[in-house]
């Protein structure tokens, strides 16, 4: 499938964000952006911005980028797209296109900070980019338990919803507070409060979920090392799957600059 890519427009902001909930849904940390999010971005000076169009002018993909005028150089903030497409083939357009804009300004230098994004690594090192190690300390800690898992709830019900062969109620309890998944073959949902037993329950402290959560940490060696406990109704073949299915270790962080 062919793509065209455009200069992005204020009134691209709906479809923009639509776009960034859908693409961000699978992964931890997705920065609460709004429509006023996107208006603010649109009213930078420094911003170049793109949208990659399908043949039916519907947004796929987008990308925020800014040029730092101190130092004259270029950085990539945002390469969104749509889950259902191609990610290289759309995202290398976007980036082309940046690129260019950015020579244009005579950026002396360009950044791309993956987060822990593995999309970035099929696309930034053919383009010359190099990996760097920073340097810096991120720290965090969980001041309110039961608010982190709702805000965790529609990434755990993503990864829940692929998990193959399993149906059941889920419950993730962290320092006395919980998260309720029902999965179906409707799909998943999440539930605000139930008195029944869970079919598939994990128990961990705030340490342990967060390192799970930045993928810091193996949810299989936390189980087998007891820093997590697990109730099921399953084997331990498919508890094991399921850990692995609410936890994967490949996952990233998006952090929001704006």
């Amino acid at each position: 499938m062919e793509f065209k890519v455009r200069k992005a427009r204020k009134e691209d902001k709906e479809q923009m964000l639509q776009l960034y909930n859908s693409f961000t849904k699978s992964y931890v940390g997705s920065a609460s952006r709004t429509l006023k999010s996107f208006a603010r971005m649109f009213r930078r000076k420094d911003a170049v911005n793109y949208v990659a169009l399908d043949r039916q002018n519907r947004i796929v993909g987008y990308v925020h980028a800014v040029l730092e005028k101190r130092n004259r150089t270029g950085e990539f903030r945002d390469i969104i797209v749509d889950p259902k497409h191609d990610f290289k083939q759309i995202a290398n357009l976007l980036v082309e296109k940046v690129n260019s804009a950015f020579a244009e300004k005579k950026a002396a230098a360009l950044v791309a900070g993956s987060l822990r994004n593995p999309t970035y690594e099929k696309i930034f090192p053919k383009l010359g980019f190099m990996e760097l190690e920073s340097k810096g300390v991120f720290m965090y800690a969980i001041l309110d338990a039961q608010k982190l898992l709702n805000e965790l709830g529609p990434i755990f019900a993503n990864h829940l919803d692929q998990a193959e062969g399993w149906n059941g109620l889920a419950q993730i309890q962290c320092d006395e507070h919980s998260l309720f998944l029902e999965k179906t073959a409707k799909g998943v949902q999440q539930v605000v409060w139930t008195n029944r037993p869970a079919d598939f329950k994990v128990k961990l402290s705030g340490t342990t979920l967060t390192k799970l959560i930045f993928g810091l940490a193996d949810p299989v060696e936390c189980y087998r090392d007891r820093q997590l406990e697990v109730e099921s109704t399953v084997d331990k073949t498919q508890t094991v799957q399921l850990l692995e299915q609410l936890f994967p270790t490949r996952q990233f962080l998006t952090l929001d600059f704006w």
